[in-house]
């Protein structure tokens, strides 16, 4: 069972995008590995900017684009 997971800035996670996401994804990994689009699992997570970390700063501190 071939699963991808991504996180996101939450704002990123919406009802419009998150079914658009799976679809290009599962598409994606089924063209370059061949595996069959039934077993491909798909997790998206939001993840608020005050939870995020870069190069050893909240990334909450900084602006988010």
């Amino acid at each position: 069972m071939p699963m991808i997971e991504v996180k996101l800035y939450d704002h990123r996670v919406t009802d419009e995008s998150v079914p658009k996401m799976i679809e290009a994804l599962t598409d994606a990994l089924h063209e370059s590995s061949g595996a069959a689009k039934e077993h491909i699992h798909v997790v998206i997570q939001g993840v608020q900017p005050k939870h995020w970390g870069i190069a050893g700063q909240a990334r909450g501190l900084v602006p988010c684009r």
